[in-house]
């Protein structure tokens, strides 16, 4: 049997067409939208088909589905006669007058594309006055991509928005999500004044946000002479907040020795965090080492291979914030040096004996080598301390304070200007619970309470 499919790409648009006539004619129409005065004649069956609210208005048998008016209040009229031209024409056109009110317009009338057109063009349209005001929009109407956009744009462009009164107008909370962000690309130095420029607006109000608005701003990344100059000098500052100065004094002189919140360089700065991986075997054979680090959310990227193979009982430790010390292991007194700024790897002076599962920690710009096997046949304990401090210009490393007794396989991390060596095994084979804590400015261990299990073969970090 024959047959023949039609298909008339025009007749959607022709229907549409046919239904704009009869409504400007008002043919047909089977209700009237009372708007603040005005009345929008219009066919039932668009504004269902274009709209969620008004099918559920008109089809689940509510009472207006059978009233010939139907009076509006939760927008405009000119809004409501957008939205009913749109449903015949799907013609709209938004400008920076009507886009707010038209998209809270769209939104609570279901015109969802409506909404999403009015959505990208004030997304498109941000600038450094409108910016924090459509936080806000975005935020009200529970459109998450308009109020990301904003707060992006704001995070670029924060030095030239803290300029606005708009800034100074903003809620606490509004303003801590600003500087507590990572994405923040402004120097400390204008995070700062820009607080202090809120608190200052209303000092009354303000005042007692302080501490808790000081505690994001990363006084350890800021110009050593403008911290002096403008951030010691203030007094109502160090009187609230003097952990946060003393904080940044000690980073400044010993970078990376502290870690906390404020330790953390944003990206603006250029600066990324890593996890960098060191030594063992490939394959199960001995081999070169494997050097590579892993930035936050990236892939893994090689880094320039050591100069010589240092398969087991090393010791490693960051010295600053981008160089990593290489010492001991299967390779005995020898010492490296990685600047990662110049992926390249330096020899440092030697230690003073052969030594493996050794231990480092730094503290105050000194590297401390601390017990591990020293020796070849037969290898003996020792709790002997090796320091090395670059800030002498010596270049080699000196005897310090030994460990109460020797031991290797134990954990070291260093904690507010202190050393703590944890577990290990001594010269009897035999597993520790016991601890030490070394306080350089006293040249002396302390002992710290016991771990609940004896312990070999561990490692110990500093969180928080």
């Amino acid at each position: 049997m024959a047959s023949l499919d039609v298909c008339h790409d025009t007749h959607a648009s022709a229907l549409l067409q046919g239904l704009q006539e009869q409504r400007s004619e008002n043919q047909l129409v089977d209700v009237v939208l009372c708007v603040s005065g005005k009345e929008i004649p219009c066919h039932r069956n668009v504004l269902a088909a274009c709209s969620g609210y008004f099918r559920a208005m008109f089809c689940n048998g509510h009472l207006e589905s059978k009233e010939h008016k139907v009076v509006i209040r939760e927008a405009s009229a000119n809004i409501v006669q957008l939205l009913v031209d749109y449903a015949y024409t799907s013609k709209v056109t938004i400008t920076e007058d009507n886009a707010v009110e038209l998209m809270e317009g769209a939104s609570f009338f279901q015109f969802e594309p409506v909404r999403d057109a009015c959505t990208k063009f004030l997304s498109d349209t941000l600038w450094i006055t409108n910016c924090l005001e459509r936080i806000n929009v975005g935020n009200m109407l529970m459109n998450h991509h308009l109020e990301t956009s904003a707060l992006s744009y704001v995070m670029k462009e924060f030095t030239a928005v803290t300029e606005t009164p708009e800034f100074l107008e903003l809620t606490k909370e509004q303003l801590i999500t600003l500087i507590s962000s990572d994405e923040l690309n402004a120097p400390e130095e204008t995070v700062y004044a820009s607080v202090m420029k809120w608190i200052k607006h209303a000092p009354r109000k303000r005042k007692k946000e302080m501490r808790e608005l000081m505690e994001l701003i990363r006084f350890p990344w800021m110009d050593k002479m403008y911290f002096i100059e403008n951030v010691q000098t203030d007094k109502a500052l160090c009187k609230c907040c003097p952990h946060i100065v003393t904080e940044a004094q000690k980073y400044q002189a010993f970078p990376g020795e502290i870690q906390s919140p404020r330790t953390r360089p944003r990206r603006a700065s250029g600066l990324r965090e890593a996890v960098v991986v060191f030594g063992g075997y490939e394959k199960l054979d001995k081999g070169q080492p494997l050097a590579t680090s892993a930035p936050s959310s990236e892939s893994w990227i090689p880094m320039s291979t050591m100069k010589e193979s240092n398969d087991h009982g090393f010791a490693v430790a960051v010295l600053g914030t981008s160089d990593i010390i290489v010492a001991a292991g299967s390779k005995g007194r020898n010492v490296w040096l990685y600047q990662a700024n110049l992926d390249s790897w330096s020899e440092l002076a030697p230690m003073l004996t052969n030594r493996d599962y050794c231990k480092l920690a730094v503290v105050r710009g000194k590297v401390y080598a601390i017990g591990g096997r020293i020796g070849h046949t037969p290898l003996r304990l020792t709790g002997d301390v090796e320091v090395y401090d670059r800030s002498l210009n010596n270049y080699k490393w000196t005897e310090g304070v030994p460990l109460p007794e020797p031991r290797y396989l134990h954990a070291v991390a260093a904690l507010d200007d202190g050393i703590y060596v944890i577990g290990g095994r001594d010269d009897k084979d035999c597993d520790k619970v016991t601890g030490d804590d070394f306080i350089p400015g006293d040249s002396q261990w302390y002992s710290i309470s016991d771990m609940p299990e004896t312990v070999s073969f561990i490692t110990a970090s500093v969180l928080n």
